[in-house]
């Protein structure tokens, strides 16, 4: 039961979003960027849409191969869709903790994807397999405990963004899986792991505050109504928080930082 509320509570919705297609190697995953090179073999697990794996294909180009993983059938429908002719690039529908293929890759990245999941040490085994000696796994996730706001959101905001964080507790999700995922890779065998800051800050005054800033309008927009039929808040909580916040980006808002931590680790040979 409990993992049945998880896998329902993590379903990306199927309305499109806007915040994955932003999304590319260099404004949403650079720490794989030291790793990029012309044909290299990359798998991302959690792939989406696919926005960043087709990014990470132009990186290691006509002789590398990538291939995205996701469990939505929807979203591998829809990064077939908008890759199709890209060489070296395929996606498959699978499962982090059960998916499996012969090859073995440079690469293992998983991004966003471990704070979706309530047995986060057993996805990271299966990954761990599939890198080859010599290769990286890299994982970059969040702490949704450490968002910082200046100044504080509107009150309704607050209200939706708590809520959001009880929502995902009670489907055994960790909110600050971004600070564990360190100890996790030496438990499951890996001896140096590399951690490095990725916090994405969005300030006034640049050129993307208004859209970087509204992530958390656009997460009540998406899974809102997830929380709504879970009763975790009401839909007029919901409008009411998405209204309030959009305002305070429009007046008073001066940043906003989501904390994202990449750890890395390389195969033994």
């Amino acid at each position: 039961m409990a993992n049945e509320v998880a896998n329902e509570r993590a379903k990306m919705p199927a309305a499109p979003n806007p915040v994955l297609e932003r999304r590319t190697v260099e404004n949403a995953n650079r720490n794989l960027l030291k790793y990029l090179k012309p044909g290299i073999r990359v798998l991302d697990m959690g792939c989406g849409s696919g926005a960043i794996t087709r990014s990470i294909a132009d990186k290691v180009g006509p002789t590398g191969y990538v291939l995205g993983v996701d469990p939505n059938e929807k979203l591998i429908e829809q990064a077939r869709q908008n890759s199709a002719g890209q060489p070296g690039l395929a996606f498959e529908q699978g499962d982090v903790y059960t998916f499996d293929t012969p090859d073995r890759f440079d690469v293992v990245t998983c991004a966003r994807t471990l704070q979706w999941l309530a047995q986060p040490k057993e996805a990271l085994i299966n990954m761990k397999r599939l890198v080859k000696p010599g290769g990286y796994l890299t994982i970059l996730d969040f702490n949704h405990e450490k968002l910082t706001w200046i100044p504080e959101p509107p009150k309704a905001m607050r209200l939706f963004y708590d809520a959001f964080l009880k929502w995902r507790q009670d489907a055994g999700f960790d909110n600050a899986i971004a600070d564990h995922v360190n100890e996790l890779m030496l438990e499951i065998g890996f001896q140096d792991v590399a951690i490095e800051p990725q916090h994405e800050t969005a300030r006034r005054g640049d050129a993307n505050f208004t859209v970087d800033s509204r992530l958390w309008a656009e997460v009540a927009e998406l899974r809102g109504p997830q929380l709504v039929k879970a009763d975790y808040i009401t839909e007029e909580q919901r409008l009411q928080a998405i209204a309030d916040y959009d305002s305070w980006i429009a007046t008073v808002g001066e940043s906003m930082r989501v904390y994202l931590l990449a750890v890395e680790a390389q195969q033994p040979d």
